[in-house]
């Protein structure tokens, strides 16, 4: 058993060595701006967020990006609360802001994805800038996203942070901030494999040469990985690492909630098994290594603690480093926290998110 931990533990530490090295290669500087600027169209995909939307909207038309170059496209995703009606006034204050009302679901192509489809379908821009409804963004960020795109072309994957003062919302903020950590270490080699749709950039004839979402239209979930690796496949891809476009999102409020969550994203590692075997490779090590140590702590086996011991520091640099690089504080008591559920969680998420058993608006 000894053996078996140190192998998985090993391997699982090599890409996160990997990880941390991408960590120092991304340059501090701000985005430029570039004097020719391009039409852009936000994108945002929205069903019963009421509590949100307004917010969201405030911070969009309140965006240092020039109004005539801007237009803000929202598809209300069947919303039964108050959604479409807050999207009515909007768009009726604003002219630059369109409200595309979908009233039925189509049985050709999973529910959000259809949404966001219909809503870039519409788009007059050039470039394409995505996040969710429930997110909110600072007043540049339209500015340093576009113009990452503009300099860097393919798709610009934005950092997002998890908002909130509690114990569990600052857990929620590691466990997600673990996950941008490592797609800015992998980017940092030129490796993109993931991003996350709260923000996402991109150009749209880019969306168009791969046939938008039609190839993955069955898949309830994963658009945004989908996005980022077709994109990165044909032109490349970015990580903006600007504070100017960091966008913050709200956590779940449940334990349950956020389980929920994770095996919806989990879900998605089977599809890298033939398109992204490295990604997948990763994706299992770190599975294989969770497992090993779970299965040494209930066996108590001779190695147990060092093979711990290493994990909790190398995963620690990739947070901290991350950290940094977002501008994120990280409590190092959470983090303590969140290093020893670690073992037991990612092993029950993974196997859970093989069954597809979760629940999302549909």
């Amino acid at each position: 058993m000894t053996v078996i931990l140190y192998l998985c533990t090993g391997l699982y530490l090599c890409f996160v060595l990997f990880i941390i090295a991408g960590l120092f290669k991304h340059n501090t500087s701000a985005v430029k701006t570039n004097n020719e600027l391009s039409k852009v169209s936000i994108v945002v995909a929205a069903r019963n967020e009421e509590n949100n939307i307004a917010s969201l909207i405030h911070d969009l038309i309140h965006q240092t990006y020039p109004r005539d170059k801007l237009e803000i496209i929202i598809a209300n995703d069947r919303s039964t609360d108050q959604t479409g009606a807050i999207l009515n006034e909007a768009a009726a204050k604003h002219s630059y802001i369109h409200h595309i009302q979908i009233e039925e679901c189509n049985p050709e192509m999973a529910s959000k994805k259809h949404a966001l489809q219909q809503a870039i379908q519409r788009a007059t821009g050039d470039i394409i800038v995505c996040t969710d409804a429930d997110c909110q963004v600072p007043q540049t960020w339209v500015s340093s996203m576009a113009s990452s795109v503009k300099s860097n072309g393919g798709i610009t994957i934005g950092f997002s942070k998890i908002a909130g003062e509690s114990f569990f919302d600052q857990y929620q903020m590691i466990d997600f901030l673990s996950i941008t950590a490592a797609n800015a270490g992998f980017g940092g080699w030129k490796v993109f494999w993931s991003g996350s749709g709260q923000n996402l950039s991109y150009e749209k004839k880019n969306f168009d040469l791969i046939n938008g979402f039609t190839p993955v239209k069955d898949q309830i979930s994963g658009d945004d990985m989908y996005l980022v690796q077709a994109i990165s496949a044909i032109d490349g891809a970015a990580i903006n690492i600007d504070p100017q476009s960091f966008v913050s999102t709200q956590p779940v409020k449940t334990v349950k909630d956020f389980v929920n969550q994770r095996i919806r994203w989990s879900s998605n590692a089977r599809g890298n098994v033939r398109k992204k075997p490295w990604f997948f490779s990763f994706l299992l090590s770190a599975f294989l290594c969770n497992l090993a140590l779970f299965s040494g702590f209930l066996l108590q086996s001779k190695g147990i603690q060092f093979a711990f011991f290493l994990k909790f520091i190398f995963e620690g640099l990739v947070i901290f480093l991350g950290g940094r690089l977002f501008e994120t504080p990280v409590s190092p008591l959470v983090y303590l926290a969140w290093a020893v559920v670690q073992p037991f969680y990612i092993p029950c998420i993974g196997l859970l998110g093989l069954t597809n058993i979760y629940s999302w608006k549909k």
